[in-house]
């Protein structure tokens, strides 16, 4: 399956059939660590599609705790691996008060620790490793 030109739609159809319900350690936007990494564990509990959007919903693995939306604005370049889930390109992501943008060669990335750019150099804009 060419993952890069999946249909939004189709793209949320694939996530559906081989990460949900799958737990992870580690949310990664272009290699920065938004979450401590392998400090707590997730779990993929729904895949929306809202206009350009693809929204995740994130419950803790332990089911404590409320959800959390991780959203995808144009995402492109899905795979699914024994390690986890890559998006290779979007547009924006943002999860709860972490928020990350294109910008050219560079992202852009506002936390609540503060907020500055650093090159994409080839990383995938989201990772959610197992």
């Amino acid at each position: 399956m060419n993952s890069a030109s999946l249909s939004l739609a189709e793209m949320a159809q694939h996530l559906r059939e081989t990460f949900l319900q799958r737990s992870f350690g580690a949310i990664r936007f272009w290699r920065f660590a938004v979450v401590r990494p392998h400090d707590q564990a997730f779990r993929l509990t729904e895949i929306r599609e809202a206009g350009d959007r693809l929204e995740l919903v994130l419950c803790h693995d332990s089911g404590e705790g409320q959800p959390g939306v991780l959203s995808l604005w144009s995402p492109t370049g899905v795979a699914v691996t024994p390690q986890g889930l890559t998006v290779q390109q979007a547009e924006r992501l943002r999860l709860d008060d972490n928020e990350a943008w294109t910008a050219g060669e560079n992202y852009g990335i506002r936390t609540p620790r503060g907020e500055g750019a650093f090159p994409i150099n080839g990383a995938p804009a989201l990772t959610l490793e197992i």
